[in-house]
């Protein structure tokens, strides 16, 4: 079963950013200790320490040596490696499932005020190399910005740059120092981060690019509250299992002399499984297309895609070609559910017929807007989806079509993709799954559950 989890996002909007520091956890959930003082490092740009045991005498950049069961606060400022290496390389060998939490320091939230300066907390820490992390249990907290509660923007705690032809901005699972993958690694979580590209198309194509995220035989990868944009090749390019993609959005993506796709998820790696995309914006589309999904290496591996909403601004030219949620045409495209989405102004296929293999694949709840006529040719069922100029019900016995219906929405233009008025209501999913939308509301508790990503709220 897909490992469904929420994470600090919600609970931001419960409680207020402040809460977060104690409200640490691993990818698969299990909570992180706070902290004691004698196991808090601190870490900022320009400062000259060495001990790194407070503000006063934090050290310049992250160790090459990193420490478990240890919590490094980050001031705002712009990194690189140590030594001026080619990476971040987060490989501390795993210690009884010991975390390293690496967190930026906030107002509310940065360990000791020995040494502390208001102006530690204002802006980014930006890390301008790539982040390769070759061990198990990291977290990586910006602790703000991301996701509908922030319109998707936000100040977001760190940013992620890479602007090398080969490099990822965050690799799992592979060593570029000696060209290999890294087996075993689990327990990965990135939060609240901006992930920037080279701004281009990569030149380098195969195993190794200007991906967003590369994830090479992982397990239990959480990446949350993120934005994505200049990514030169594939924002993500997965190969694990368990891995969870949420409350981000992608921007953009290049694609030139190598193809790319929003998402290119197959087993390229020596683990491949279940992989979750929830409560997320997409708004570029480019080469392949959108989510591709191969299920050749592991017939029995999962995708859920729900919440999200694919978006073509006004004006934007999105390629046509697999479609926005799809495969290559001769490999297998199986067990994939697409339900409670938004599809708006998207002038291509939604849902690809070019798989010529697929089976097992469900679409239900989904709100097309102004947009191509889906094809669920390649989908064994499909039901309670609305169409709002966006042809016809297709047959479904519950489906619902509004050939000239207005804007749903109250300001798409603008990323806010909340309904005006509750929609007719869909069908209900079983209870394994997750159950709220991308503000962290629970569908359904009104007695409707609303079709399309967002339930609606009363005034």
């Amino acid at each position: 079963m897909i490992k469904e989890r929420r994470t600090s996002t919600v609970l931001a909007a419960m409680c207020g950013m402040a809460c977060l520091g104690a409200n640490i956890a691993m990818a698969d959930g299990t909570p992180v200790a706070a902290p004691s003082s004698s196991s808090i490092l601190y870490i900022r740009a320009g400062a000259g320490g060495t001990t790194c045991a407070d503000w006063a005498n934090a050290c310049p950049t992250l160790p090459r040596d990193f420490r478990r069961g240890v919590t490094y606060y980050i001031a705002a400022g712009q990194y690189l490696p140590a030594d001026d290496d080619f990476a971040f390389r987060l490989d501390a060998p795993a210690q009884s499932g010991m975390a390293i939490v690496i967190k930026k320091a906030t107002a509310a939230d940065h360990g000791t005020n020995d040494g502390w300066q208001a102006a530690y907390a204002a802006g980014a820490a930006t890390f301008s190399r790539m982040l390769e992390i070759n061990s198990s249990n990291w977290v990586i907290d910006g602790q703000t910005g991301g996701s509908a509660l922030y319109r998707w923007k936000g100040d977001f705690g760190f940013r992620f740059v890479s602007t090398a032809e080969g490099d990822a901005m965050i690799r799992i699972g592979w060593d570029s120092l000696h060209g290999v993958p890294v087996s075993g690694i689990s327990n990965i979580a990135i939060r609240h981060a901006e992930i920037v590209g080279m701004g281009q198309s990569s030149h380098s194509g195969g195993g190794t690019s200007n991906d967003g995220l590369a994830v090479y035989g992982a397990t239990d990868v959480t990446l949350s509250s993120f934005r994505m944009h200049g990514i030169g090749r594939c924002p993500f390019f997965l190969s694990g299992q368990n891995i969870v993609i949420e409350h981000g959005w992608v921007e953009s993506f290049y694609t030139g002399d190598t193809h790319a796709e929003l998402a290119s998820i197959w087993g390229f790696a020596d683990t491949f499984g279940d992989v979750t995309f929830r409560d997320n914006l997409f708004t570029d589309i480019q080469s392949t297309g959108g989510i591709m999904w191969s299920t050749k290496e592991n017939p029995s591996a999962r995708l859920r895609i729900y919440g999200n909403t694919f978006y073509r601004p006004a004006g934007a030219t999105w390629p046509a070609a697999n479609g926005l949620i799809g495969g290559w045409t001769a490999e297998a495209f199986s067990n994939v559910t697409v339900y409670n989405n938004n599809f708006v102004n998207v002038d291509q296929a939604s849902l690809s017929n070019a798989p010529q293999i697929h089976a097992n694949n469900h679409a239900y709840d989904n709100l097309f807007y102004d947009s191509r006529a889906p094809d669920f040719s390649s989908y064994d069922s499909h039901d309670y989806n609305l169409f709002i100029r966006a042809g016809d019900a297709q047959a479904e016995p519950s489906g619902v079509a509004v050939e000239n219906g207005a804007d749903p929405f109250i300001d798409a233009a603008h990323f806010d993709f909340r309904l005006k008025a509750p929609t007719w209501a869909g069908l209900k999913m079983p209870p394994a799954d997750d159950g709220k939308d991308p503000f962290g509301q629970q569908r359904g508790g009104d007695g409707n559950w609303d079709r399309g990503a967002f339930e609606y709220r009363q005034p």
